[in-house]
């Protein structure tokens, strides 16, 4: 197995993510806010939640305990220790983390189908539009 690279992703720039999608990274370090987790999977990256406040609490525990393709630091705080035991259980297990990537396939042709022209996300976004045009 090669090296993994780590994704730190606290905010980054658009024109950025697509880093994530290159076959080096291993895991994306997110802070857990909406758009994070959507590149992260678009990008096929598992990920290490650090949720800071608002949605990212949920947002972790969606990736985590629902969708199963991340993990959240032990006991929600950025340590040495828990980033280390975060990255065991992701890039140290290569069956967990060959499960991960698999959901996060199948999820992401969700968020691409609900992001596409005709999609649910882009059709919400037309309504928004008209409503408040009027």
């Amino acid at each position: 197995m090669g090296t993994a690279v780590v994704f730190l992703f606290f905010g980054l720039l658009v024109k950025w993510v697509c880093s994530l999608s290159h076959s080096a990274v291993g895991v994306c370090v997110t802070h857990c806010g909406y758009n994070s987790v959507f590149e992260s999977i678009v990008g096929e990256v598992p990920m290490i939640c650090t949720p800071i406040w608002g949605d990212n609490k949920m947002n972790g525990r969606m990736v985590e305990d629902v969708w199963g393709i991340g993990v959240r630091v032990e006991g929600g705080v950025f340590t040495k220790n828990g980033m280390l035991k975060s990255l065991e259980l992701v890039l140290g297990v290569p069956e967990r983390g060959k499960r991960m990537r698999e959901k996060i396939r199948e999820l992401k042709e969700i968020v691409v189908k609900a992001a596409g022209t005709n999609g649910i996300a882009s059709q919400d976004f037309k309504t928004l539009v008209e409503l408040i045009s009027k």
